[in-house]
């Protein structure tokens, strides 16, 4: 099918494109990397008046960091994070971007998009709300600042109104003990059947702080606080990751379609939960070790991270 005609808009500053998505006769989006929004044009599933480019608008693009968080403009590409180097004090967003679609839809795709987008297997959401990440929403009223586990109401739904933007991103910098499993149908440019994301701190041999959560597997993006209530306190063992997998698949509730049936799909969930919580402990202890030797702590690092993020 082709993309219907539609009004095409390019502001060059986020207070012309606020104007331009105000309430007018004619239902206008707001256009990103458009890797989602311009299929579903093509398949007619959507059908507006105009789109709101946001490609030349600065105030979205750019990643900024300090000693405890990490600040990226909703316009910034998957490949602009991947060569900002992030991954370094956060592995899970390695895990993220290594396995979400091709290096040339990772180009385009923004993170503003994906999460707007919010589709229910998309990968940006698990991964930043174990990071326990904010999203910032701006109108020509004034700015809201939200929290990424209360921004999707449902599938293909968010609390982003029709005349707001999502402009930043904000979650921890450092998060060493943090990892993203994914299960796909194929190895490149996959669309998840699973996807389990998971952060951890371990302090003096026992667990003090666990998220873990998932994607694709739900109607939203999910947290399981049962898997947390399971692991604090406990040794990092086998035993525990197992406890853990077994609270993720009790609160999933997948569906059956052509990438997977229920049952497979609350397989993986406990099979990519197990590993990404092994994966996650073992990258703590290798954080830990290399800290020693610089004569840091990383759980006081990760405890100070959480903190200011908090504040």
């Amino acid at each position: 099918m082709v993309i219907p005609p539609y009004h095409y808009y390019a502001p060059t500053s986020l207070e012309e494109a606020l104007d331009l998505l105000v309430e007018t006769s004619e239902e206008r989006l707001p256009l990103s990397g458009g890797t989602d929004l311009l299929v579903m044009m093509k398949e007619g599933r959507l059908s507006p008046a105009g789109l709101v480019s946001l490609k030349r608008i600065s105030q979205l693009k750019g990643i900024t960091r300090d000693a405890e968080t990490l600040t990226i403009g909703a316009g910034s590409t998957v490949g602009e994070i991947e060569r900002n180097g992030l991954a370094a004090d956060n592995p899970a967003f390695a895990d993220l971007i290594t396995h979400m679609a091709t290096r040339q839809i990772r180009n385009r795709a923004t993170i503003g998009g994906n999460l707007c987008t919010a589709a229910a297997c998309a990968d940006f959401p698990p991964v930043l709300l174990v990071n326990e990440a904010t999203v910032v929403l701006k109108n020509k009223r004034g700015e809201q600042q939200t929290a990424i586990s209360e921004f999707f109401t449902g599938p293909r739904r968010t609390l982003r109104q029709a005349d707001q933007l999502l402009t930043s991103v904000t979650c921890k910098r450092y998060n060493p003990g943090s990892a993203y499993i994914k299960f796909g149908v194929r190895e490149a440019a996959n669309i998840s059947i699973v996807g389990i994301a998971c952060s951890m701190t371990v302090t003096k041999g026992k667990i003090s702080q666990l998220i873990v959560s998932s994607t694709a597997a739900s109607p939203i993006p999910l947290l399981v606080p049962g898997a947390t209530d399971v692991a604090l306190g406990k040794e990092p063992n086998s035993e525990t990751w197992a406890a853990a997998a077994d609270e993720v698949v009790k609160a999933l509730s997948p569906i059956s379609d052509i990438r997977g049936s229920l049952d497979y799909r609350l397989h993986l969930a406990r099979e990519g939960t197990i590993r990404a919580l092994t994966l996650a402990f073992e990258r703590w202890c290798i954080a830990s070790a290399t800290n020693a030797a610089d004569g840091t702590n990383a759980a006081d690092v990760a405890e100070s991270s959480a903190e200011v993020h908090h504040a």
